[in-house]
């Protein structure tokens, strides 16, 4: 009724203007944290009435937890008391069904009191990680010894050195009972990105595995990949990370590629063997739930990619903030909640790529569209993937498998060229599917493509011509590359923040492009990137720590972090640590030693 809804948005519009006087950011637990994470809010009220919840389809978890742990009358009381971070906790003490029961004998309107004594009852702090000894860490790996530069040697022996405080694996208690943990726990140690992400993440682990193979840790990465293995066979699919809060949305896809950099490092055909036919189950889920059929002005019909998560209610990590963006956003509140999850899933949480240009909201997750772009990276990911998938097959001498995928990234790519390349701005663009145009702005995603080596040479030139001159500055900064150059929005993976992740792909995609100028960049960005974790972790300035970070301001390079999100800067940092020691490879070590042969087999 829409009286109620009304009432809904008046109340949230209050209680949030109220916590919004006193934000402060916080994990949602201590050493059990997730990378979902909450506000901390220093108000809170004593007393609700009985909700009116949010009228969604799809939930964001499914199974008997999914009304404890991810909407539902639960989540909405603890954040409405401002108990979100405790309640519900990490470790259920009666079964799903009794806390059900209890919950709804609880009396409205509810006391936080009450409800303070309904959680102490039925659930209690638990870590689920504890920290583990990765058995293949050393002080002085190989490739440190071929690192020339004296500075980026010591560089680069400070990042190896982190590995060995990053290791977590599950606790024996969360093994045993599963069913009492809202995670999925997988069999062996692996490398967390860091700070109070306590978990295992999707995309993370990319280029934390580049890393530590940097660091000849082919034990460790080899491990990571089994638990990722056990993962796609319980889910068919790799979710965001290893909390059920987050399992209806994945993160762009990668697998396949941990797994060709390990076989290149130590060309373990049987392990291979044993793992490609879950690269069979993931690509194949990618695409048939995340494809799309974009027609073009031609009439010509092309199979693509979107981030496109299952979910449209608001996420438990963030319920209110959500609830309230749909209800005030354009669009519908279930099409706002499904794009916020999209957009997690596209592991840009969040950016002006995935909010409207103009219009009413613009720059703002209330004009929020994710599910209505189709994105560059996402399906150069998938052309990547067929063609390593190929490659894979081809190697193990399954030819009838390689030419399937061969065929499909075919496909892909002339989908791309044909639907998102730009020919009066020479480069690629993500597209608006409901609008049906280029969305023209610059983001390092616009040269992805070139990291497949299949754009013709006269392409590659119009992208140089495009980044030196109409890019807008993309390349004037002293820190690195810009997530974009949208000052309007102040999202984290946007302008003035450089990421490790966008900065390496940017990077290899040049490198890989097969134009000495573009080569030239790519050489200039990741000095750039690299002087400026330099700084960070062995030089910083001011009063900051030394620290290696999730994210820097890259108008400096003194190693200043990024800012902004729905969380503080945080420093360890997984994948900048394993970005930057490829970078180091694939600059500083000149040998061809360095990318083959040189790991351990395993």
């Amino acid at each position: 009724m829409w009286w109620s809804w009304l009432f809904v948005v008046l109340y949230l519009s209050t209680l949030i203007q109220l916590y919004c006087h006193s934000f402060r950011i916080g994990v949602s637990k201590s050493e059990s944290a997730s990378k979902w994470m909450t506000i901390r809010l220093k108000h809170h009220v004593d007393v609700i009435s009985e909700p009116v919840l949010p009228n969604c389809s799809e939930p964001v978890c499914t199974g008997p937890l999914s009304n404890i742990y991810c909407s539902g009358k639960l989540v909405h009381a603890a954040w409405a008391f401002g108990l979100q971070n405790t309640c519900p906790g990490d470790m259920m003490l009666q079964s799903p069904d009794a806390i059900i029961n209890a919950l709804n004998k609880l009396e409205y309107p509810l006391k936080r009191d009450d409800f303070k004594r309904f959680c102490s009852q039925n659930f209690a702090p638990f870590p689920y990680l504890k920290v583990a000894k990765l058995i293949d860490w050393t002080e002085d790996p190989p490739n440190l010894r071929r690192v020339k530069d004296t500075k980026l040697r010591s560089l680069a022996k400070r990042l190896n050195g982190i590995w060995k405080f990053l290791g977590r694996e599950f606790d024996d208690k969360v093994r045993e009972k599963p069913e009492i943990f809202p995670v999925l726990p997988v069999p062996n140690p692996f490398v967390v990105p860091g700070g109070f992400f306590q978990m295992y993440f999707y995309w993370d682990s990319y280029w934390i595995m580049k890393g530590l193979l940097f660091s000849n840790m082919t034990v460790t990465v080899r491990n990571m990949i089994e638990n990722f293995a056990t993962v796609i066979r319980y889910h068919g699919f790799i979710p965001n990370a290893g909390n059920i809060q987050l399992s209806r949305r994945s993160q762009p896809p990668l697998f396949t590629q941990m797994l060709a950099d390990y076989y290149q490092a130590t060309g373990n055909e049987t392990f291979l063997s044993e793992c490609l036919p879950l690269v069979d189950a993931e690509l194949s889920w990618w695409l048939a739930n995340r494809s799309v059929v974009v027609s073009t002005d031609s009439s010509q019909h092309y199979t693509m990619f979107q981030y496109r998560a299952a979910s449209n209610c608001p996420r438990p990590e963030n319920y209110l903030v959500d609830l309230y963006n749909g209800l005030k956003g354009t669009g519908g509140a279930e099409f706002i909640w499904s794009s916020i999850a999209s957009a997690c899933e596209s592991g840009l949480d969040f950016s002006s790529r995935w909010f409207a240009y103009s219009g009413a909201h613009s720059h703002s997750k209330y004009s929020i569209r994710t599910n209505k772009i189709l994105p560059v990276d996402l399906n150069v990911f998938m052309v990547w993937n067929y063609d390593t998938a190929a490659d894979l097959y081809h190697s193990l001498g399954s030819d009838s498998k390689s030419q399937k995928y061969r065929k499909m990234a075919d496909e892909l790519w002339s989908g791309i060229e044909a639907v998102l390349w730009n020919e009066a701005a020479g480069v690629w663009f993500d597209y608006d599917l409901a609008k049906r145009k280029h969305r023209r702005k610059f983001y390092p995603s616009n040269v992805f493509p070139l990291l497949l080596g299949r754009a013709k040479s006269q392409k590659a030139d119009r992208v140089n011509y495009y980044l030196r001159y109409s890019s807008g500055g993309a390349l004037d900064y002293r820190g690195g590359i810009p997530s974009s150059l949208d000052r309007e929005c102040h999202e984290q993976w946007d302008f003035p923040n450089g990421w490790a992740p966008s900065t390496h792909l940017f990077v290899e995609s040049l490198r890989l492009s097969s134009n000495e100028d573009l080569y030239e960049i790519a050489l200039q960005t990741a000095n750039k990137f690299v002087r400026t974790v330099y700084n960070g972790l062995i030089n910083p300035s001011g009063k900051r720590p030394a620290a290696c970070w999730e994210k820097y301001d890259i108008r400096f390079d003194d190693g200043r972090p990024g800012v902004g999100g729905e969380y503080p800067v945080q420093m360890g940092f997984g994948w900048t640590n394993g970005a930057v020691l490829d970078m180091i490879l694939r600059f500083n070590i000149d040998d061809e030693e360095s990318f083959r042969g040189v790991y351990s087999k395993y």
